[in-house]
């Protein structure tokens, strides 16, 4: 019996560092698979990232693709609204009231983080950063700081800033880099094409238009004597048009209100087109005494600018602008833009804003704003 016992003793004891050894091969196993798994995460996620060289010169390490964006100002608002509207994590200033209805009720829900430039620079850090943005992009003209200013920012939030130039003459190359780096290619191409396409005709037209150009200028402020110089970045469709700003030679002054001048200097000038920010300085200028004095009140050649969601013009300068040139130019040479102006308009509303204007739509938003059937 004993012998038994002592048999069925060893060869337990046998079986149990057997067992030993086999658990800490298995345990082994586990920890290297469990290495392993981590390690080819982490190579996934670095191979998920790409670095993106900005138009400031910079080298930013961003997602593969972006699926979350902030935009810094207005004018980047507008141009990201177009180009991938559903990667808006939050706006940077309120959308207009009157736009209600023809951008849809949930960007006008979407959290505000205010902007980075300009006199109105409100950025609200914490609530950008709550919004959770893998990139934060900013779009328009090119400052002698914009790296530095980049550079700043992106260390403030640690998220990656991102700048892509936008002027109203390359408006096409913008939306081709937009296609790059948000990944949404198909789309931007063919934004990028619209704008192409306009802005090349823009130019056989003013070729065509040469020394025969016509003379303009922008009433903007509260009495309609505020306005954008020659030179200015949010004068930029009259010299795309072949349009000549009256505003020349003037300080230009691209914040708050732009250049500020006299009647009495308008007086002098003379232009020939007078176009009107407002409604308010539009019933100004058709109504007031003193405006009478000027020969485009006289023959009416007043115009309001259309401005449902933004301004065609310059408030803010972004895309918006590429509408604008047409428009102009079918106000002041429709003998060169012939084409017909409803439906450039439903097209650009369709493709840039996202939406199908009705005809009550558009009729409200060209009140004024073209001249009248003869």
């Amino acid at each position: 019996m004993k012998k038994k016992f002592l048999g069925g003793a060893v060869l337990a004891l046998a079986l149990g560092l057997t067992l030993a050894g086999c658990g800490s091969k298995t345990n082994d196993s586990a920890s290297s698979s469990a290495e392993s798994k981590t390690a080819q995460t982490t190579k996934s996620a670095e191979a998920k990232k790409r670095t993106f060289t900005d138009d400031a010169g910079r080298k930013v390490e961003i997602p593969a693709k972006l699926t979350k964006i902030a935009p810094s100002g207005p004018l980047a608002q507008i141009v990201l609204y177009t180009s991938s509207p559903d990667a808006l994590v939050g706006i940077s200033s309120d959308l207009p009231e009157n736009a209600k209805g023809w951008i849809p009720d949930k960007y006008y829900k979407l959290p505000k983080f205010g902007q980075f430039y300009g006199k109105n620079a409100n950025l609200n850090m914490e609530a950008l950063t709550a919004a959770a943005p893998e990139a934060v992009i900013d779009i328009g003209e090119k400052k002698k700081t914009v790296k530095e200013d980049m550079d700043s920012l992106q260390k403030q939030l640690d998220i990656p800033v991102l700048f892509v130039e936008a002027t109203l003459e390359h408006m096409d190359e913008t939306y081709q880099k937009l296609g790059d780096l948000t990944g949404r290619k198909k789309e931007n191409d063919k934004l990028a094409s619209y704008c192409k396409e306009v802005l090349s005709t823009a130019k056989k037209n003013k070729e065509k238009i040469g020394d025969k150009q016509k003379t303009v200028y922008y009433a903007g402020g509260q009495d309609g004597l505020s306005t954008n110089a020659e030179g200015s970045f949010h004068a930029e469709v009259f010299d795309v048009l072949g349009a000549k700003n009256v505003v020349s030679g003037m300080e230009v002054a691209s914040k708050g209100e732009g250049t500020t001048i006299s009647m009495e200097q308008l007086m002098q000038w003379q232009p020939d087109y007078i176009l009107a920010a407002t409604d308010a300085i539009y019933q100004q200028i058709k109504t007031d005494a003193t405006w009478q004095t000027l020969t485009a009140v006289k023959e009416g050649r007043v115009y309001r600018v259309p401005d449902i969601p933004f301004n065609f013009l310059a408030s803010p300068p972004s895309v918006n602008r590429i509408m604008g040139l047409q428009w102009l130019g079918k106000v002041m040479y429709p003998d060169e833009y012939q084409g017909d102006l409803n439906k450039e308009v439903k097209e650009f509303y369709k493709d840039f804003y996202h939406v199908d204007l009705t005809q009550d739509q558009l009729a409200e938003l060209l009140k004024n704003s073209v001249p009248e059937s003869k």
